[in-house]
């Protein structure tokens, strides 16, 4: 048996490109014509190849020699056993992978010393191989050598190694334990030589030493190519050049990894894709480093993008990757890109395990022509693309029986914030973390760049020893526009778009993110922008994401470069812009009539002054491009006759009953949003936009003073009519029967509507009701809409069995509230095309089986139930299932069966207030799962082994449940009994096991909310977190925060400890106490928090006398109750965010800081302070609306200037 070495095998690597050799190449020329033609060092052809070494491999060498040149490998051999057969192989084998290699030449052997030559070859080498013959110990010389090695290894720092070859010989022979060369050192050790020992030990050392052990009958090109393979991964043939500041990166190359599966026998493609600058190709490169070495062969093939555009790109792309992989000979008949895909549709990889990086793909040609099918390589191999554009990913026909790729995708996300700051400090400070006295405009300028990996490292770069002057000026450019950089990657993606693309993606830049796209996608459908498709096209290239279903997300840089473009339009007067999306700029444009044909879209959001309100008609005269206006509480003034022709889209939110607008007929309207008027079935303006034919949506959610719906006969067209929350609606007129086309009904909230016209069953089209609450009976014509796709019931009585047979295609049945339904049918199985179920707050007693044939099931609510007594194995046949909540189930006890493990797609799990006492170990295979809620579940002591794609986990053994999301107690309750500060349990306690520690790899968990009562210690916790709340934990020993860097909510309830410990680094935004005893809480208010924006303490014991809050610089809330030790609050003036301050039943409290910078501040409550003195400033608080103070001491002000919608004072 071949006895190998434990690393794993390395790559087979050929040389690099030879551009980069040419200085080496010339310099190796120069050397062949200055040696002496009798001189066999080495031969000419030997010299050459040391052209062929990577320079970078040559960083780090300890070579203690002054000259002659530097070797890889060193070969010590017996000449007559071997030269010619086993060592020539090899040799060679090693010189063709690239290898720079050196080989003995017996006519060196003059003399008793090692000749020079041979010295220094020995020491510019990094690796050497004795190959052990029978007649290895009979050569001086070979002993000679072998002991120089071991002692240039042992001087070498780790930086030479020995790795023998063992060729019919044993182990056992060269550590001198038989006699096969015991004898031969016996016979000259007889001779009085005097370096026998030193050959012992190293004889002995080195047959210590792993290596490759042969036998005469096996083969040896298998050994060859295994050296081979170990050698290059050692010497790192095949590594990429990375970037020395590596940061964060850990955890995805984890997932990278696991998601090759490189132990697996079948062909993995994987693609890496992400906006520009997110770090896709530095992630590629350490996976291919970390990877290599399990590989036959190696490639990796960089911007393909760029490389593609050459004449014959595709073609020397081809030949790089063949040549790479299988050496320079194979690509001397690629001539066009077919002749490559017809050398690989032959197989000439099959055999080969490889791993080929194609970076910065862009054209699902350039793979096809590279990698396009899996049977092209063989078992094992691996290839990563990355990409900016999903779409070269979509391979058709994906079916591996043609061999055709079947590509798994990993989404690159912007860094955490705390990976993020420390990137750039290491290019802005060259260390890990900022300077004092630049941490809060380093931390700005990293939360202005998005935590974009290129946008850090530029910027951090060029502030590199910069004045602060210059600092502050380049953020307040980088609010307006990324760095160039940046940019230039970032229009890669925006220049590949059409026309009608790029208009969709200014829009969102400029109007519509973190919006919902179902109105947006109306009005760019309207102008022919073809919203599915640009859409999909800005998904597929990572320029947006659709979030929570609906909501258009999108990059701050992205965003930024959207807005520079459109500013680029006209970079000193808005008026030639196509979007204004500033209010401020936007008011300016109307109230001087600047507009112009240039102008599409304009966005006047809130205005307060009366007169701004008010906007004529001339205004809008030049606006003859106009497509989307937007303005809350405006009131049209005038003759409209003739404008706003191109207006498709008008968001007039908080409309005036009043309509004072003539001829107002924007007649290619499509979406009108009057949600949260005034307006009521009386309003003027029914009657002028009753003549727009072309509108689609028509939004009066929350019209609180609409009592009947106007006549809808005229909108023939409209598709969605929302009346969701209009509170006084108390008919819906008939004419809704003739809107043919209408697709949604929204009357959810609609509590005073007490039937439903007839004329409601003939929305044959109809996709989506949503019922009122209550009513008394379903319109007999409900039988009529065979393609409702959602119905919601809202507390309805109902005939379920019928309910169901007539909507055979329902894909949304929400029965929630229904108290009525105690039976779910068997034939609830028979909705096949159901999607979303919801059944809280029925009174079912259990599920049937038949819930089993849901196949098409992704969301399953079931809480409030008090039936239910346990979960049945059939919900482990929802293979689709996403979200599973049986929350507040109080009967549901028990064990949660072993089947739920089956559920690979399940996102959120919730089985909060409910006595289950056990989760199956199955849990960890689901490998979806993102949320679990365990607060409360008072039997639930154990947490088995979690999936570590967990991003929330609530758990709380006790009846009280989780506090994310409570509030703090208003009234004076009493209070709880607090768990002691020595943390024993008493005998009458059930012990409660502590977190376990295997929390800590939960790598992407975010958001921990944990009862601690009785758990004497945390530990480690993810550094992942950004949301913390802990309750009842009672330790002598500080919990260490240190490492959340990332923590932007802290919350303790009943809490008992020494001091803090670390959290003042973190992002801190939402800070709360309550019941809790904190030994030293002054060092809170002794450093900066300038991120926090909520301050909440409640009956909160050793709280200092003296709250400065001076150093919470951006405060928007503060709320102190119950402080019974608290005597003053000092630092008020510096918050000139301040919006809320409630302070509440601090008895010991006598004074406040001047109130009278609190420009924001909208409420103002204190009550139960009777010791407080007077506080001046009340009367200039501006934007004060909401004032209480209620025995407070002295505390009262002159109040006559105020604009008070509430005030209680005594």
């Amino acid at each position: 048996m071949t006895e190998v070495l434990t690393r794993s095998p390395a790559p087979f690597p050929y040389p690099h490109d030879a551009r980069d050799r040419v200085p080496i190449i010339l310099t190796a020329l120069a050397q062949i014509q200055t040696q002496p033609k009798q001189t066999s060092l080495r031969d000419r052809k030997d010299l050459v190849s040391v052209a062929f070494t990577d320079p970078a491999m040559e960083k780090g060498t300890n070579s203690r020699a002054s000259s002659g040149p530097s070797y890889e490998v060193f070969l010590c051999f017996r000449g007559v056993d071997t030269r010619h057969q086993f060592t020539d192989c090899l040799y060679h084998g090693m010189v063709d992978a690239g290898i720079v290699v050196f080989r003995d030449n017996e006519s060196l052997h003059v003399g008793k010393e090692i000749g020079s030559e041979l010295l220094q070859a020995i020491q510019n080498s990094k690796i050497y191989i004795p190959i052990f013959s029978k007649n290895y110990a009979s050569s001086h010389w070979c002993l000679r050598e072998l002991a120089h090695m071991v002692d240039c290894t042992s001087k070498s720092n780790g930086n030479k190694e020995i790795l023998p070859i063992f060729l019919d010989v044993e182990p056992e022979d060269v550590k001198l334990k038989t006699n096969l060369y015991r004898q031969t050192l016996s016979k000259r050790q007889k001779t009085s030589c005097p370096e026998v020992e030193s050959w012992e030990k190293a004889l002995t050392e080195v047959g210590r030493i792993k290596g490759w052990n042969w036998k005469k009958d096996r083969g040896q090109g298998d050994l060859i190519h295994s050296v081979i393979r170990t050698v290059s991964a050692k010497l790192k043939m095949t590594h990429e050049n990375v970037t020395e500041h590596l940061v964060g990166i850990g955890d995805r190359v984890d997932a990278i990894i696991k998601m090759l599966d490189v132990g697996s026998d079948s062909v993995r493609f994987l693609g890496i894709h992400g906006m520009g600058g997110v770090g896709k190709t530095t992630l590629a490169k350490v996976v291919f480093n970390e990877l290599s070495s399990n590989f036959d062969r190696c490639c990796f093939l960089a911007d393909v993008r760029e490389s593609s555009k050459d004449n014959n790109g595709k073609v020397k792309l081809q030949k790089q990757l063949l040549s790479n992989l299988l050496g320079s000979h194979s690509i001397a008949q690629i001539c066009h890109v077919n002749d490559g895909i017809n050398m690989m549709n032959k197989g000439v990889l099959k055999s080969k395990k490889v791993l080929i990086v194609l970076d910065d793909v862009d054209e699902k040609e350039q793979f096809r022509s590279l990698a396009g099918k899996c049977n092209w390589f063989g078992s094992g191999s691996g290839i990563i693309v990355t990409t900016r554009d999903q779409s070269v990913l979509m391979i058709e026909g994906e079916a591996t029986s043609e061999g055709l790729a079947n590509i798994s995708t990993y989404d690159v996300q912007e860094m955490e914030f705390g990976h993020a700051l420390k990137l750039f400090s290491k290019h802005a400070f060259r260390r890990d973390s900022p300077p004092d006295h630049r941490i809060s405009l380093s931390k700005d300028i990293v939360l202005t760049l998005g935590k974009l990996p290129l946008a850090l490292e530029i910027t951090g770069s060029s502030l590199n020893s910069k004045p602060e002057a210059l600092w502050v000026d380049t953020l307040k450019k980088l609010k307006e526009a990324p760095p160039m950089g940046v940019q230039r990657k970032l229009m890669i993606s925006y220049e590949r778009l059409d026309y009608a693309q790029r208009q969709v993606f200014l829009d969102i830049a400029c109007l519509f993110v973190y919006r919902d796209k179902t109105y947006p996608f109306y009005m760019w459908d309207a102008c022919g922008y073809y919203p599915h498709d640009a859409l999909e096209a800005l998904v597929l290239t990572s320029l947006i994401k659709i979030k929570y279903g609906s909501t258009l997300w999108m990059h701050d840089q992205v965003r930024d470069l959207g807005r520079d473009i459109v500013r680029q339009e006209n970079f000193n007067d808005p008026r030639e812009r196509s979007r204004v999306w500033n209010p401020e700029e936007a008011l300016s444009i109307l109230k001087w009539k600047e507009g112009s044909r240039k102008i599409e879209a304009l966005s006047l959001g809130w205005l307060h002054d009366d007169e701004d309100l008010i906007r004529k008609h001339d205004e809008f005269a030049n606006l003859r491009s106009l497509r989307f206006l937007k303005g809350k509480g405006v009131i049209l003034v005038g003759d409209f006759n003739n404008l706003l022709s191109s207006l498709r889209w008008l968001s007039w939110r908080y409309c005036s009953d009043q309509f004072e607008a003539t001829n107002f007929h924007p007649t290619n309207l499509v979406v009108l949003d009057l949600s949260y008027s005034n307006i009521s079935e009386e309003w003027n303006g029914w009657s002028q936009i009753r003549e727009i034919s072309k509108l689609k949506v028509l939004d009066l959610s929350y019209c609180k003073c609409l009592k009947r719906t106007p006549d809808l006969s005229t909108w023939g067209s409209l598709e969605k009519l929302i009346l969701a929350g209009c509170e006084n609606l108390i008919e819906i007129d008939p004419s809704i029967g003739k809107l043919s086309l209408l697709t949604t009904l929204d009357l959810s909230r609609c509590d005073s509507l007490r039937e439903v016209p007839e004329e409601i069953g003939c929305l044959q089209p109809s996709t989506e009701i949503v019922m009122p609450y209550p009513q008394d009976l379903l319109p007999k014509t409900l039988g009529d809409m065979q393609s409702l796709l959602t119905f919601v019931a809202n507390s309805y009585t109902i005939n379920l069995p019928l309910l169901i047979a007539v909507l055979a295609n329902v894909r949304q049945l929400d029965l929630s509230e229904c108290t009525d339904i105690k039976v779910l049918p068997n034939s609830i199985g028979k909705l096949k095309s159901l999607v979303k179920l919801d059944l809280s707050s029925t009174s079912i007693g259990h599920l049937p089986d038949s819930i089993g044939n849901l196949k098409q099931l992704k969301v399953l609510r079931m809480r409030n139930i008090s039936g239910i007594r346990k979960l049945p194995s059939a919900v482990g046949l929802l293979e689709k299932l996403e979200e599973l909540d049986a929350s507040a189930c109080c009967n549901l006890t028990g064990n949660i069966s072993e089947e739920i493990g089956r559920l690979s797609c399940l996102r959120i799990l919730n089985l909060s207030d409910t006595r289950i006492s056990g989760l199956s170990t199955t849990m960890s295979r689901l490998s979806s799962l993102q949320t679990l809620d365990l607060a409360p579940c008072p039997e639930l002591k154990q947490l088995p082994e979690l999936p570590p794609s967990l991003t929330c986990l609530r758990w709380d053994p006790n009846k009280w449940g989780s506090i994310i999301g409570s509030t703090v107690y208003e009234q004076e309750t009493p209070t709880p009994a607090l768990p002691s500060n020595n943390g024993a349990l008493s005998q009458q306690e059930t012990p409660i096991p502590a977190l376990p520690t295997s929390i800590f790899t939960l790598s992407q968990l975010e958001t921990l909310s944990v009862s601690c009562e009785n758990v004497e210690f945390l530990p480690q916790l993810p550094s992942s977190l950004r949301v913390l709340a802990l309750r009842l934990l009672a330790t002598t020993r500080s919990p260490d925060f240190s490492n959340l860097k990332n923590l932007s909510t802290l919350m303790f309830y009943g809490c008992s400890m020494p001091e803090f410990s670390g959290i003042f680094d973190a992002e801190l935004k939402i800070f709360r106490m309550e019941l809790c005893k904190f030994r030293k809480l002054d060092a809170l208010f002794q450093v900066e928090m300038k991120e926090l924006r909520s301050l909440m303490m409640s009956r909160c014991e050793f709280l200092p006398e003296v709250v400065d809050l001076s150093r919470m610089k951006n405060l928007e809330d503060v709320h102190l109750s119950n402080c019974k030790l608290l005597v003053e609050i000092r630092g008020l003036e510096e918050l000139g965010s301040l919006c809320f301050l409630v302070v509440k039943r601090c008895r010991s409290m006598k004074g406040m800081s001047d109130l009278s910078k609190l420009k924001k501040l909208m409420e103002l409550s204190v009550t139960d302070c009777p010791k407080l003195r007077s506080v001046e400033g009340l009367n200039r608080l501006e934007s004060l609306r909401w004032l209480t103070i209620i025995n407070a001491g002295e505390f009262q002000g002159d109040t006559s200037d105020l604009n008070l919608e509430h005030s209680l004072i005594r």
